[in-house]
C-alpha cells in the first residue's frame, strides 16, 4: 500500500490520493542493527549510472554521502539512481526541500514507473524543525519494513545537512549549548542514530 505513494513527516498521505491502510505499526525510533547480525558487503548494488558502477561500485549494505555545493546536480543524481537501482524498493526523503523542488522532484525524476517502486517522505523547509526529524525516522522506518519483507532497499535522504539543520533548532530552542560549528550535542547524537540503522541483515 506505500508503494507509488507520497508522504508527509507523520506518514500521512500529501499525494490526494486516499489514506493508507496500515496492516501493521512500529515505531520510527527504532535501534540499530546489532554489529554481528550484520552482513558483510559482498554483492554489487547496480545504480544505473555506469561511471559509478564501473569505478565507484556501490554494494548492498553500504552507506554513501554525496557531497557538493549547491546547484552542482546532486538531486538529478539521486534520482536518476533511485529510478534505475537494482534495489526491490527506493525510499526517498526529502528533507527541508523547497516545496517546488519537491514537485519538480516527482514529476521529471522519478515519474511513470520508477514511482512504482518508490516510497517518498516529503518534509519541506517551512514545516516545523520536529517534522523534519521525524521525517528522516518514518523513512528509515518504511526502509526497514520493507527490508524486513526480504526486499533490497534503497535509502536516500536528500539532506542530511538539512536534517542537522532541523535539529539544531531543536537543539538551541531547548538551550543546548552550541558545540562544534554552532551544531549542539543533540546533532551529533541524531547523526549516527539514524545512519547506523541502515545495513545489510
Amino acid at each position: 500500500n506505500l508503494l507509488g505513494r507520497v508522504l508527509d513527516g507523520l506518514g500521512r498521505p500529501i499525494d490526494g490520493r486516499p489514506p493508507v491502510a496500515a496492516m501493521e505499526s512500529r515505531r520510527v525510533d527504532g535501534r540499530s542493527i546489532a554489529p554481528l547480525k550484520r552482513e558483510p558487503i559482498r554483492r554489487a548494488l547496480a545504480t544505473g549510472i555506469r561511471a559509478i558502477d564501473g569505478l565507484l561500485t556501490c554494494g548492498y549494505g553500504q552507506r554513501m554521502g554525496i557531497f557538493s555545493g549547491p546547484g552542482v546536480g546532486k538531486s538529478t543524481l539521486i534520482s536518476s539512481i533511485a529510478r534505475n537501482t537494482s534495489a526491490d524498493v527506493s525510499v526517498i526523503a526529502l528533507i527541508g526541500e523547497r516545496g517546488r523542488e519537491v514537485q519538480e522532484f516527482l514529476k521529471h525524476a522519478i515519474a511513470g514507473e520508477g514511482m512504482q517502486r518508490c516510497v517518498v517522505v516529503a518534509s519541506t523547509g517551512d514545516a516545523a524543525p520536529l517534522l523534519r526529524v521525524r521525517a528522516a525516522q518514518v523513512a528509515t522506518t518504511i526502509a526497514e519494513y520493507f527490508r524486513d519483507q526480504g526486499n533490497h532497499v534503497l535509502l536516500v535522504m536528500d539532506s542530511l545537512t538539512r536534517l542537522c539543520h532541523a535539529q539544531r533548532q531543536i537543539g538551541l530552542a531547548a538551550r543546548e549549548p552550541p558545540a562544534t560549528r554552532g551544531y549542539p550535542p543533540s546533532v551529533f547524537a541524531l547523526i549516527p542514530e539514524i545512519l547506523e540503522r541502515a545495513g545489510n541483515t
